[in-house]
């Protein structure tokens, strides 16, 4: 599996993780300011905010389909009067 990602706190070593994952960790404020990450695969330890720039996230781009034009709605018919009834 390509894309694991390594965390150190305080000289232990956790993991693997995903990317996504990493990125998940930072959003929720779990990696503190004493954690480093390193890729599958490499020995260089990076300090996560560093990690965090250098590193490209491959996450698939969702794509928006255009939104067709609505037709125009036909326009609503005036409610029909009630007869009077004759006296």
């Amino acid at each position: 599996m390509k894309d694991l990602v390594y965390l150190s706190r305080a000289f232990v070593e956790f993991g693997p993780f995903t990317k996504k994952e990493i990125l998940d960790f930072q959003k929720r404020g779990i990696l503190s300011s004493a954690d480093y990450l390193r890729s599958d695969g490499s020995d260089s330890w990076l300090h996560y905010e560093e990690w965090l720039t250098i590193v490209p996230i491959t996450e698939p781009k969702l794509v928006k389909k255009p939104v067709a034009a609505k037709e125009a709605a036909a326009p609503a018919k005036a409610p029909a009067k009630k007869a009077k009834k004759a006296a």
